[in-house]
């Protein structure tokens, strides 16, 4: 309990200005190691929000991007961006890209150049779910980094999240079914009368791992914990979601009006909800419980 207020009480000190000077010190002693031991660095991403200073590159490590062995480091990055740089210029030449292309839309044409897959119709190959998908978080990645070859390289490792998800949505949304009742049974009841966990946009919820529903401000605190290892820490942001939300679902009369009430996410509600997630997530045991072990090896 006393690690979960001082956690508590280091978001609050950020938020107000005050950086948590012990975490941020203890973050680089750990990037300071030779080789980076990417155990620790998983654990205090679960601890933790990750300095937005070292994210870019706590990221990289976790998700594969970098090794392990930071003397590589420089050279790796390099092929990175000239690997990239190929790609976009492979759809330039192909006429696949303009000016006018979207920087979401690029970046995945560039992914589905890379895995071999860019179709000829590649307008309609955008909008299939399981790319739109992948649209919003690279959406999310390009508001959170400037450039768009740190965005393509980190998009690419939530993809691998992304596809965990789909594949598991049906555990997934059994275990957010059983929180939430619970954490409020009255409300888990009015929900499955109505017949809205059928209907609420759960396989986006999960597959985008909520990106472009909570605010990305507030999303990198959900994603340190997902790199970290803990799945569960999405599930609970999606029961916190319900919860937020309560007085007004329990208004509601229809699958409509709650998934229209859900939908209303503002940049405030994110960091609300995102607070109350992981207080959820801590009570029920933090990292413990359903884990993904096996991150992404980027090529």
């Amino acid at each position: 309990m006393a690690t979960d207020e001082r956690n508590f009480r280091s978001y609050y000190y950020e938020k107000m200005g005050f950086r948590g000077v012990e975490e941020k010190k203890s973050l680089e002693i750990l990037l300071k190691d030779k080789p980076l031991d990417v155990i620790k660095l998983k654990q205090f991403c679960l601890r933790f929000p990750v300095p937005a200073l070292h994210r870019n590159k706590v990221w990289k490590i976790l998700l594969g991007v970098l090794s392990a062995y930071t003397d590589s480091h420089q050279w790796i990055w390099e092929q990175r961006q000239i690997q990239f740089s190929d790609l976009t210029h492979a759809l330039d030449v192909m006429g696949n890209t303009t000016a006018a292309t979207l920087p979401t839309e690029k970046l995945l044409l560039a992914w589905l150049l890379e895995n071999r897959c860019l179709h000829f119709d590649y307008i309609m190959q955008l909008q299939r779910p399981d790319h739109l998908k992948k649209l919003a978080i690279l959406d999310t990645c390009l508001k959170l980094f400037d450039r768009e070859v740190d965005a393509y390289w980190l998009a690419k490792g939530f993809f691998h999240f992304s596809t965990k998800f789909i594949q598991g949505h049906v555990k997934f949304k059994e275990l957010m079914k059983m929180k939430l009742e619970i954490e409020d049974s009255i409300l888990y009841k009015h929900v499955i009368d109505l017949g809205a966990m059928e209907t609420l946009p759960l396989e986006y919820w999960f597959g985008q791992c909520f990106a472009g529903y909570i605010a990305e401000t507030s999303l990198v605190r959900i994603w340190d914990k997902l790199l970290g290892g803990s799945t569960q820490i999405i599930v609970f942001l999606a029961v916190a979601l319900i919860l937020h939300f309560r007085h007004t679902i329990l208004a509601c009369n229809s699958c409509e009006e709650i998934n229209l009430c859900v939908s209303k996410v503002t940049k405030e509600t994110s960091e609300i909800v995102v607070n109350e997630a992981i207080e959820l997530w801590q009570e029920h045991g933090g990292p413990i419980g359903l884990m993904i072990t096996d991150l992404p090896k980027q090529k």
